[in-house]
């Protein structure tokens, strides 16, 4: 199971300490689901990511755009998939009676996305810097 690690930095603080805290929520999210959690604990864990997600997502794409990071479109493009996609499992979750089976198919697909898209589209931050001239700008703190 994908998990955070060195290899997915990219390199401002802020933003790896974000992806570490999605990590962190899926991992709770995880062993709710193992422990056979409450359908409703399962709900509220999902609905606090997606929260999170929300704001993480907006943070991140305003520094991407302050750092002129190439990779602003694509990233926004990815964000709004994902976010539609935590909408739908909370239907799917919030109006039927989904075996755990799909539970964990859910948390795979949610930790398998968030990795892929940190190596694949966040890591470009890499190499963008704030001008030297313009004082740093942090993220809001979490």
């Amino acid at each position: 199971m994908p998990s955070w690690n060195p290899r997915l930095e990219t390199g401002h603080p802020h933003i790896d300490a974000e992806h570490q805290e999605f990590f962190r929520r899926l991992d709770a999210l995880r062993d709710a689901i193992n422990a056979s959690g409450g359908r409703e604990q399962i709900i509220d864990l999902i609905v606090i990511l997606q929260k999170y997600t929300i704001g993480h997502f907006s943070r991140e794409e305003a520094y991407m755009h302050r750092v002129n990071c190439p990779g602003l479109t694509a990233n926004c493009a990815a964000h709004r998939d994902f976010a539609r996609r935590l909408d739908s499992w909370l239907h799917l979750l919030t109006t039927g009676t989904e075996p755990v089976s799909l539970l964990r198919d859910i948390h795979h697909e949610a930790t398998t996305w968030i990795e892929s898209h940190i190596l694949g589209i966040d890591c470009q931050l890499r190499g963008c810097r704030m001008p030297d001239s313009a004082p740093p700008l942090p993220l809001p703190p979490l």
